[in-house]
């Protein structure tokens, strides 16, 4: 991609950032894929540019890359993920994202391994630009529902199985970031940042069986009555024993008796295995897919 010499596009620097939340807080169009407290890190740390123009900022682009993970496989590109997008009013998606991106894409094109860029496409103005601009649909994901957990709870199976359920430790994570390589496509592998990050924020139960972890769920709060089944993952030497089954019926129990309505969980539309399991616990899909969009830069 080329950006127009017409565009005045720049890096954000941190003294810009009064401009960039009010962009944010007033575009037409945008993403974020941050909590508001995040802004500062992610000028200061992700590539971030600013579309420029004599009224000021008319848009703003993140794209965070990952530090690449151990477990991730060599023929695999780093990852990185587009974390915020806004355009001002009165500046169309098909024409003004693609510059934007260009810009950053033209930095990380220089690393000496240019990575993949990852997003959700949960808005069709999103889709469609990134779509023009060269990003290509690599997965879809469909999202599950499991409500009134109190009166379920009572008839669901008890969470039996051939696993010990015990809660995760930091020294566990070296393992089960190996076993969640394992048990995923790169696209979704779980660094052991990302395992920390759920250990610090979510119940974390690991399923054990002769000292070997051989599967994990990790259940957070989506707010007071709402749960999130972030992550069940089991060992592929393993898949078809019951222990996903053990780990999803343990989860539900502990969510109906903290008081949670209801769980929801996501899986990719094409892991048939996940949606017969999900589908047999009464999980019911709820909205359309969301694409995944990706674009290789190397």
């Amino acid at each position: 991609m080329h950006v127009p010499e017409t565009m005045n596009i720049v890096r954000a620097a941190e003294t810009d950032l009064p401009a960039i939340r009010r962009l944010i807080q007033t575009a037409r169009y945008r993403y974020a894929d941050y909590g508001i407290e995040d802004l500062p890190s992610l000028v200061g740390k992700t590539e971030c540019r600013l579309g420029l123009d004599a009224d000021g900022p008319w848009g703003f682009i993140s794209v965070q890359v990952e530090a690449r993970p151990p477990t991730l496989p060599a023929f695999a590109s780093p990852r990185a993920y587009l974390r915020a997008l806004a355009l001002r009013t009165g500046h169309a998606p098909r024409q003004f994202v693609a510059p934007l991106l260009a810009a950053v894409e033209y930095e990380l094109r220089r690393r000496a391994e240019p990575p993949q860029i990852i997003t959700y496409s949960g808005d069709p103005w999103m889709e469609e630009a990134l779509l023009a601009a060269g990003y290509a649909t690599a997965d879809e994901v469909q999202f599950f529902e499991l409500d009134r957990l109190r009166q379920r709870s009572r008839s669901l199976p008890k969470p039996a199985g051939p696993a010990h359920l015990q809660p995760a430790r930091a020294p566990d994570l070296e393992a089960l970031a190996r076993l969640d390589a394992a048990a995923f496509p790169p696209l979704w592998h779980f660094s052991r940042q990302d395992l920390l990050e759920l250990l610090m924020r979510s119940r974390f139960q690991v399923a054990w069986h002769e000292d070997e972890a051989i599967g994990y769920a990790a259940l957070i709060a989506n707010s007071g009555s709402e749960a999130q089944l972030a992550r069940l993952a089991v060992r592929p030497d393993v898949q078809g024993r019951g222990v996903g089954r053990q780990l999803l019926a343990d989860a539900i129990h502990y969510a109906a008796h903290a008081g949670y309505r209801a769980i929801v969980l996501n899986t990719q539309t094409d892991n048939a295995r996940s949606q017969r399991l999900y589908r047999a616990f009464g999980f019911l899909p709820i909205a359309d897919p969301i694409a995944v969009l990706a674009h290789t830069l190397g």
